[in-house]
């Protein structure tokens, strides 16, 4: 009993990580202290076996009958290490977005074979097996020295080398869920399991709500482009009109919170010119809005967040959204996104509103 107890509480521990990466490969997780991180595994899996609860059948066991989902074992060769970047994690489709810290710009990218696992049910069996798709970004691209004047979700995001993997998912249910990423080049081939959290609600406006109705900054409260973004080549007619004003128009509106001078994923900046040429296709019918992150672009050494960013409640950027004409998000981009991804949703607005 006192094993078993004993289990209970280093799991309980243990799970307040709220993302951990696991390494069958090898390579320890952004935390510096891999040999706690062991020992104490070790005290759990000793503990486990003195519990009556899980079935055996449900946790896929390694060496030594120690969870795989649990330890990570370090591994001096291993070439990479996964980054979630995708951070509003909630039940429902989400696009999951990762990168491979080790991964350099002259490098050939691994395939990635990502096997998806609900934790608290089944640990052996996948929900889903596809690949990744692999979203390459300009290595110049760069973030500007700055600081803020209060606490930023950008000081949260996490650099992406050269790009990004993104794969679609569908989360069913709220607690601890895995990634299996099986990692494979010409000569190479690596595999490490990445675990994270699903809540019920995502913090971030939700598809099929109304977006809200907030009175974004324009150009005309302004005398220079500058003072609203942070965009070396702004695109004048995503500053014409403000968010609230936009939805009561009628017609359907992609917004943009990014800030490419100041993002630290490095993502803002790909993802805001994709949205300039999106909105360039189709600016007969749809109504385009950028909002930069920060409300003082001119002052990197104290930026604070825009009111707008805030009140809809973003955890990290860039965030892309395609509302149809009634004013609701069909669409919801977190993090990387591509042209053609945005296209084929604008597109699909567009045609659904002229129905």
């Amino acid at each position: 009993m006192r094993l078993c107890r004993m289990y209970k509480r280093l799991s309980a521990a243990m799970s307040n990580q709220s993302r951990i990466l696991v390494t069958s490969s090898g390579r320890q997780l952004l935390t510096g202290f891999a040999g706690p991180l062991l020992i104490g595994m070790i005290a759990v899996a000793l503990a486990a076996s003195a519990c009556s609860g899980e079935p055996p059948e449900t946790r896929p066991t390694g060496p030594a009958g120690v969870d795989e989902w649990a330890v990570a074992q370090p591994d001096p060769d291993a070439e990479w290490l996964p980054v979630l970047a995708t951070q509003d994690l909630a039940v429902g489709v989400k696009r999951i977005a990762f990168s491979l810290d080790g991964l350099g710009p002259s490098q050939e990218p691994p395939s990635v074979r990502v096997s998806l696992f609900a934790l608290d049910e089944d640990r052996i069996s996948p929900r889903s097996v596809q690949y990744a798709r692999f979203v390459p970004y300009d290595p110049s691209v760069g973030i500007t020295a700055h600081g803020h004047a209060n606490t930023s979700v950008s000081d949260r995001s996490l650099p992406i080398g050269s790009g990004v993997y993104i794969v679609p998912v569908r989360l069913t249910s709220t607690g601890l869920w895995g990634m299996l990423l099986e990692m494979s080049t010409d000569d190479r081939r690596e595999s490490v399991r990445l675990r994270f959290s699903v809540r019920e609600r995502q913090a971030a406006p939700r598809v099929g709500e109304r977006a809200p109705a907030v009175d974004s900054r324009t150009r005309d409260d302004v005398s220079s482009l500058s003072e609203l973004t942070s965009d070396p080549d702004p695109e004048p007619g995503l500053y014409a009109t403000s968010i609230s004003e936009a939805l009561s128009h009628g017609r359907p509106v992609i917004v943009a919170f990014a800030t490419p001078a100041f993002c630290h994923s490095r993502t803002c900046a790909p993802v805001l010119d994709a949205v300039k040429e999106v909105w360039r296709e189709f600016s007969s019918e749809v109504m385009g809005i950028h909002v930069e992150v920060f409300e003082n672009p001119g002052e990197p050494e104290r930026l604070i967040e825009a009111e707008a960013f805030v009140a809809w409640r973003l955890p990290s950027e860039p965030w892309v959204f395609v509302i149809d004409a009634d004013g609701v998000i069909r669409y919801a981009f977190e993090g990387a996104m591509t042209e053609d991804e945005l296209r084929s949703a604008v597109e699909w607005v567009v045609q659904d509103g002229s129905d």
